[in-house]
């Protein structure tokens, strides 16, 4: 019996672990988490070579390719369970405390297809964390999402060997804390929040279409948060005062989401000089008026515990 199509997750799996060299590839043994998507974009940036007219061919008609510098990138989602993948959209870890590094390591990833006659494996290198968005909302589990730039990528038809799941459950909405600054409980009802941690790296290509080293640039934590209105907290913050301020609005020294498993453990974000960034208020009539805010912040330690 030949290939079938095959279902994603039944038949497939994603796996990571990290490189000692940029771009040389190791066997990837560690599931992110609950994986749940994972979307892969290649693009050959092709390029089609016009010339004047010749005594065989037009001038408007491609004559030949050229293949530009390759764009690889991909996204894996999953349901938030561990924190090892931690170290690498932040860079650093002691155990099981991440903070921002310089550079963080990069690593190879896998998506292995088991299919009925030829497998694929679709090996991923020097993939470094170009994004990290981590949300949570009523009723629903914390889900993250990362999205990685790439330099190669590799097909074999001999799939790695998966690996058993980590047997926890994910973080949930329903038991976390928000304060403002830590140890402030934001008095408002929140409804749900988004992390977006970015590093803006950069690839190097030289003289290959494939990168040959990666270089991060500028680091940036961004925080939303949606709530109803309780209190004057967030919109006092956001002008600086009872109006708005003729310096700047308040520079929260921190901010603090801790997230719990349903086993207890915990996951501490906690942000460093963190002021409101924009603020916004909704009131539909007959409905609770709803208040935003968008905070910006200058560094992140995270904590599991």
């Amino acid at each position: 019996m030949g290939n079938t199509p095959i279902s994603a997750g039944s038949k497939s799996y994603v796996l990571y672990k990290a490189e000692t060299t940029y771009g040389t590839g190791v066997t990837a043994d560690t599931h992110f988490g609950i994986n749940t998507n994972l979307d892969i974009n290649l693009k050959n940036n092709i390029k089609q070579n016009r010339g004047f007219k010749g005594s065989a061919t037009g001038g408007r008609d491609a004559l030949k390719f050229t293949a530009g510098k390759t764009d690889l990138d991909f996204t894996i989602d999953f349901d938030m369970n561990t924190d090892a993948w931690m170290k690498y959209v932040l860079g650093s870890a002691a155990g099981t405390v991440y903070t921002g590094a310089d550079l963080p390591e990069s690593l190879t990833v896998v998506h292995a297809m088991d299919n009925t006659t030829t497998d694929r494996d679709m090996v991923f290198t020097g993939c470094v964390v170009d994004t990290c968005t981590i949300k949570g909302a009523e009723g629903e589990p914390v889900t993250c999402s990362l999205n990685f730039k790439a330099a190669d990528l590799n097909y074999d038809a001999t799939l790695h060997t998966n690996t058993a799941l980590v047997d926890t459950a994910p973080y949930t909405f329903s038991e976390s804390t928000f304060e403002l600054p830590n140890a402030t409980a934001i008095t408002n009802i929140v409804n749900d929040f988004e992390i977006t941690i970015s590093n803006n790296w950069t690839l190097h290509y030289g003289t290959s279409r494939k990168a040959i080293y990666a270089t991060p640039g500028e680091r940036s934590y961004k925080v939303k948060l949606s709530t109803k209105y309780v209190d004057d907290g967030l919109i006092n913050k956001a002008l600086g005062g009872t109006g708005i301020t003729s310096d700047t609005p308040t520079q929260n020294a921190t901010f603090e989401i801790v997230l719990t498993r349903p086993d207890n453990a915990t996951f501490t974000f906690l942000f460093t000089l963190a002021p409101i960034d924009s603020y916004s208020l909704a009131a539909k009539l007959n409905e609770a008026i709803d208040e935003s805010i968008e905070l910006v912040c200058a560094s992140l330690t995270a904590t599991k515990a």
